[in-house]
């Protein structure tokens, strides 16, 4: 009997114990008062985004690709649910590019540098790390999407087009939330693209070059790296 009873007493203390160590555990686990906590509750809605930057063009196989540049974008986001939300994002960047003369010989055939601009509409997910809160305002997200690139130019003399083609992107993203203004927002983006060439670029020149000599690289798949900063606006509240 006394065994029994001591068990129950024990029991009955463990459980009036856990009761009122209850909030004080849960509070432990957060490690912060709930009025001096960094984690506040965030509601993903709906932004407009003014962004500038660089982009930094990687060279691909024939060096034709346009060089590093600024660039300016415009970024729509809207949330979906929990921490994911849907962004359309248009990407301009002015620069030059190489025109080449594949029947030349090498030292002659670079033929000018014309001015071009590279154009991206892509569309994707974005998703917060910190779920539906931020962190000391802070809120980062990583992202992916499809879209198409295009310098919306012809055939060169060279025979080399860049088209429009799909494109690829991956990045990750910093949000500084303000309570009721704009937010600030820095993107890293790798933006991937393909590369095709015309045969004339395999040609042997008169000086027994040509522009590529391996045909594996017909078509090469390059990244190129893009770092802007913006303000977003909170839209349709």
């Amino acid at each position: 009997m006394r065994v029994s009873s001591f068990l129950r007493t024990a029991g009955l203390a463990g459980t009036l114990a856990l009761g009122l160590l209850g909030p004080s555990n849960a509070l432990a686990q957060v490690g912060h008062r709930p009025d001096k906590s960094p984690y506040e509750d965030f509601k993903i809605g709906q932004t407009l985004t003014i962004m500038g930057g660089w982009l930094a063009m990687q060279r691909d196989p024939a060096k034709v690709a346009p060089d590093a540049s600024w660039l300016a974008a415009l970024r729509y986001d809207i949330g979906v649910g929990g921490p994911a939300s849907l962004f359309v994002r248009y990407t301009g960047s002015p620069s030059q590019r190489q025109v080449l003369v594949p029947t030349n010989p090498r030292p002659s055939r670079v033929l000018e540098a014309p001015s071009v601009t590279t154009h991206l509409l892509d569309g994707g997910l974005d998703i917060a790390l910190t779920g539906k809160k931020t962190w000391r305002r802070l809120l980062p997200s990583v992202n992916g999407g499809v879209g198409i690139v295009s310098d919306f130019a012809s055939a060169d003399t060279g025979g080399y087009r860049f088209g429009t083609k799909f494109s690829f992107s991956y990045g990750f993203s910093m949000r500084y939330i303000t309570r009721g203004g704009p937010q600030l927002r820095v993107d890293l983006t790798n933006f991937i693209w393909q590369y095709q060439y015309p045969d004339r670029y395999f040609v042997l020149a008169s000086d027994t070059t040509a522009i590529l000599s391996d045909t594996r690289n017909r078509s090469a798949w390059r990244g190129n790296w893009g770092l802007s900063a913006g303000v977003s606006i909170p839209i349709f509240r």
